[in-house]
């Protein structure tokens, strides 16, 4: 219990980001609980996401789905600093009543560093049935991914959400607060994203999204197992056009979770489901399916 105490104490902040109407390289999507020891990690994940625009249109119906394979990395380059590196792939698919359009292509990558404000754990010389931390950090995303949305070429995609990348370098701030007895605990992270205009005119609206995750941890022999419940949020604010003001864009969404996460020495492996419980995207044109998540990570 006490090694998995250390575990979830150092739980570091992972980006879950938002988009004008979800979905795209800025799409929300939730990573689950994972280890956060003072070792480094490499992995894997892999994760699929589905809306419906217009959903009572017989003509104007779009359903799209999105794909996702990503590298994601962690790294301590001094004590209580952690950088995180991810770096998506993605395969997506837009049916409309007219026609199939797909793309497969790099995302955009993201860097974070989050520094351990407090964290009673590391604090302390003797360890203890209840502990906390805090981190706050913040990072940028780059645009690896290709932005080339027309709304006046006829053969473009529907719209600006179904693209590799954003095409802007965007920034982001992040707070992470854990708490921790007796194998119970709570994970609650916030972070606020802030988007750039990119070379085609085009900036998604700045993003507010956060996890709150209650999970419990079982031994069994050399294994743990953690399920957990919680919610995950997001707001996006209108994005705009060269300077012009979209209301069809933007929205909230509320999202029930439940995850599983198994650890077994240096292997971690987790899953992860959510389901919509509230939502208002642009406008209500678009609606949030559920969605999931896989995992595959190695800690050294």
């Amino acid at each position: 219990m006490k090694k998995l105490a250390i575990l979830f104490l150092l739980l570091g902040t992972f980006p879950a980001h938002a988009c004008d109407v979800c979905g795209c390289a800025n799409s929300g999507a939730y990573f689950g609980l994972l280890p956060q020891s003072h070792r480094s990690m490499l992995g894997v994940r892999y994760q699929q996401l589905r809306f419906v625009t217009h959903p009572a249109s017989e003509v104007l119906r779009t359903e799209e789905t999105f794909q996702i394979t990503e590298l994601y990395g962690r790294f301590f380059p001094v004590k209580r600093v952690q950088v995180l590196a991810f770096l998506p792939f993605r395969s997506d698919r837009q049916q409309t009543t007219y026609d199939e359009k797909r793309q497969n292509a790099l995302g955009d990558a993201t860097v974070l560093a989050n520094y351990n404000v407090l964290n009673t754990f590391m604090d302390r010389d003797e360890a203890t049935r209840f502990n906390h931390s805090l981190l706050l950090g913040g990072g940028v995303k780059l645009p690896t991914g290709r932005f080339r949305y027309d709304e006046k070429d006829p053969l473009a995609v529907a719209n600006a959400n179904f693209q590799p990348g954003t095409g802007s370098t965007d920034f982001i701030l992040n707070a992470f607060y854990n708490l921790n007895y007796a194998g119970w605990g709570l994970a609650v992270n916030l972070s606020r994203k802030f988007n750039t205009t990119n070379d085609r005119g085009y900036r998604f609206g700045n993003q507010w999204y956060g996890t709150a995750d209650f999970f419990r941890s079982f031994e069994l022999g050399k294994l743990s197992l953690v399920p957990s419940v919680g919610l995950y949020g997001e707001y996006g604010a209108h994005g705009q056009q060269d300077g012009t003001l979209l209301t069809e864009t933007g929205g909230t969404l509320l999202n029930g979770t439940a995850g599983l996460t198994l650890f077994a020495n240096r292997w971690t492996l987790g899953l992860n489901a959510q389901r919509p419980l509230a939502q208002n995207l642009s406008d209500g044109h678009v609606v949030a399916k559920s969605r999931g998540l896989v995992q595959l990570a190695w800690l050294f």
